[in-house]
C-alpha cells in the first residue's frame, strides 16, 4: 500500500462531525478526528481487515471508541476512504 487518500465526501463527513462535536466539546472533535486517521493508518497495514459490504468493491471498519466506521476501498495500490457515517445511519443510502 503507498497511501491514504480520502474523498471529498469523506472529508465532508469528517469537517461535519467536527464541527458538531466542537460546539459540545472540543476534545471529543479532536478524539474522533485523531480516531478516524489511527484507523486509515491501520487499514493502511492491514487492508484485509475489515469486513466486506455485500454487492459492492467496499469494506468497512469501525472507528475506535467512537459511534464512526470508515467505508473504503483499495484503488491503485492506495487506501481509499469512501466516508465516514455513524453506526446508526442508514448505510445503503452512501453505496
Amino acid at each position: 500500500m503507498r497511501g491514504v487518500r480520502w474523498s471529498r465526501d469523506a472529508q465532508a463527513d469528517l469537517a461535519i462531525i467536527d464541527d458538531e462535536f466542537d460546539k459540545i466539546d472540543p476534545n471529543t472533535a479532536s478524539r474522533v478526528g485523531t480516531s478516524a486517521v489511527n484507523a486509515a493508518r491501520f487499514l493502511l497495514d492491514y487492508p484485509g481487515a475489515g469486513p466486506a459490504v455485500p454487492n459492492t468493491r467496499l469494506r468497512k471498519w469501525r472507528v475506535a471508541g467512537t459511534p464512526y466506521i470508515l467505508l473504503y476501498r483499495l484503488a491503485d495500490g492506495d487506501l481509499f476512504i469512501v466516508r465516514v457515517i455513524h453506526v446508526a445511519r442508514d448505510r445503503q443510502q452512501f453505496l
